[in-house]
């Protein structure tokens, strides 16, 4: 997993920002539906090298939409769940923290998920993971 090497799809970026961190900077309104998700998972797994990561999702200064099949899929999907080690979920506003809190709390997930307003205390929550 190389440090700074990034993936740019038409709704979000993916990039390596520490070791074992993939960091997540969705674009402004995005829509993520399954096939978005496909396309990010995909990117995702082939950015980490099948390594274990840490995610942080920057959900900061945008409104996002994710289908109920996406956020499905985010939550089950097998390979990539096996190499996630934590999520942390960063916001500051109140309709996407909606969203991913009722993300939080009404889907299974493998591993720790929180959802966060200081990028701080989101690294640092994360690397208490491993």
């Amino acid at each position: 997993m190389e440090q700074g090497k990034a993936i740019k799809l038409s709704f979000t970026t993916i990039s390596i920002e520490a070791p074992n961190l993939v960091w997540v900077k969705l674009n402004v309104d995005a829509e993520i539906d399954l096939e978005k998700a496909e396309t990010f998972i995909t990117a995702a797994l082939k950015l980490v090298e099948n390594k274990p990561f840490y995610l942080l999702i920057d959900s900061r200064d945008i409104f996002m939409n994710i289908d109920h099949s996406a956020r499905e899929y985010f939550a089950t999907q097998k390979e990539y769940n096996d190499l996630n080690i934590a999520k942390a979920l960063l916001v500051n506003n109140m309709p996407t923290t909606m969203i991913l809190n009722f993300y939080k709390k009404f889907y299974s997930h493998k591993n720790p998920i929180e959802v966060f307003d200081d990028l701080d205390k989101a690294k640092e929550w994360l690397f208490k993971q491993g």
